[in-house]
């Protein structure tokens, strides 16, 4: 019998049902990790996609604040500045209030140029051209089946009435946020509008010559407007749209907390686990001393007992993690909320190796406690 046979039975085999509850802890504990990291990643993900040479003004007092369709005509004139568009945000419901995803009314040509956009089915001039016509990104069109020269109700509510758009596009671009993201003519939206709404813009996204002047760009843009009737607020992409997805920083701090708290409960159920084991051992472990093993072979023994738990857990969690990740992944998907939400592989594995590690730091201290153990009173102990 060797050192890693007399781990393996030790670890599984000596108190089954104890073994079989700490496993299960660890997998609980260890899909827990993965579930929050994965979100954790997926919630900024969003923020990372955006372009480094892309800025956004909106009104200084707040986002739902409108600005002047004029404002992105002097924005154009900035130095630096290469080229502008401008949108609205357009909520409604699409047939039911839980089919939510992102509508914007915008500029088309500039709109094309400034987010990069492709298209994978329908021609640009079909979306210049066409006052109704709207384009939807290519997992949109997946989700909701939509295809060229569709009708697409919307019931509005930030912009009352009955809106009907036509596809004439599916797109694409580098920015992952456009594939889940539908896009019409600002003009038509404007022109349904009653005259105290006309000519009013949500936001203007600004491309920059040189990604490196963008704090230029952005205080010569809001020195523009400066002391006028609606001040600017200008930042990078990246910075405009952070807030948005950190706006329940209290929530995605917890998460934080969570995952450290998991990997702590799990620690401490491993280690209670190996005491409780080596502990009921202790004269078999003098008898082991007595015969000829060294205290690094009951070092060994022990810390590879608490490693394989560890290792097995977290292996096991990481398998759950797969389909269940990719569940919650669709359900979220369905809802418009972290459609980016999947198992990552990389994720995976840093799971089962910190399982292992954590089975390995959870075992230390038993494991030094065991090796230093007198053989005469091991052999006395009677448990």
């Amino acid at each position: 019998m060797t050192l890693t046979g007399i781990a393996l039975r030790n670890a599984y085999l000596r108190n089954g049902t104890r073994s079989f509850l700490t496993v299960a802890g660890t997998v609980i504990a260890a899909l827990a990790f993965i579930f929050l990291r994965t979100v954790l990643s997926a919630w900024f993900a969003q923020s990372e996609a955006s372009a480094s040479d892309r800025v956004v003004t909106r009104n200084a007092i707040s986002i739902t604040s409108p600005l002047p369709l004029a404002y992105a005509e002097k924005v154009k004139q900035i130095p630096g500045v290469t080229k502008v568009t401008y949108s609205n945000w357009f909520q409604g419901v699409y047939k039911d209030p839980k089919n939510f995803f992102a509508r914007f009314a915008t500029e088309p040509e500039s709109a094309l140029d400034v987010f990069g956009i492709r298209f994978v089915q329908g021609k640009r001039e079909d979306f210049l051209h066409e006052r109704q016509g709207c384009i939807v990104g290519t997992e949109l069109a997946k989700k909701y089946g939509f295809k060229l020269g569709d009708i697409i109700p919307i019931q509005g509510d930030i912009y009352p009435g009955d809106w009907a758009f036509k596809v004439v596009g599916i797109i694409e671009a580098d920015d992952a946020s456009i594939s889940n993201t539908m896009y019409f003519q600002w003009a038509y939206l404007n022109e349904g509008l009653p005259d105290r709404r006309k000519n009013q813009i949500g936001i203007i996204t600004t491309t920059v010559q040189n990604p490196n002047d963008s704090p230029k760009v952005i205080k010569a843009i809001d020195d523009l407007f400066a002391n006028s009737d609606n001040e600017t607020h200008t930042e990078t992409e990246k910075s405009f749209r952070l807030p948005l997805l950190a706006g329940s920083s209290v929530v995605l701090d917890a998460l934080l907390v969570v995952r450290v708290v998991i990997l702590a409960i799990m620690a401490l159920s491993l280690g209670n686990t190996l005491a409780m084991g080596l502990r009921e051992r202790t004269s078999e472990l003098g008898a082991m001393r007595a015969i000829g093993f060294l205290p690094k072979h009951i070092l060994s023994l022990t810390i590879s007992e608490g490693t394989l738990l560890g290792l097995t857990g977290g292996l096991l969690g990481t398998l759950l993690a797969v389909p269940f990740l990719n569940g919650v992944g669709k359900i979220m998907s369905q809802m418009g909320f972290l459609s980016n939400l999947h198992f990552q592989p990389v994720t995976g594995v840093v799971s089962v190796l910190l399982a292992g590690f954590i089975g390995f730091l959870a075992s230390l201290a038993p494991a030094l406690a065991a090796s230093k153990m007198d053989v005469v009173t091991a052999l006395r102990r009677q448990e």
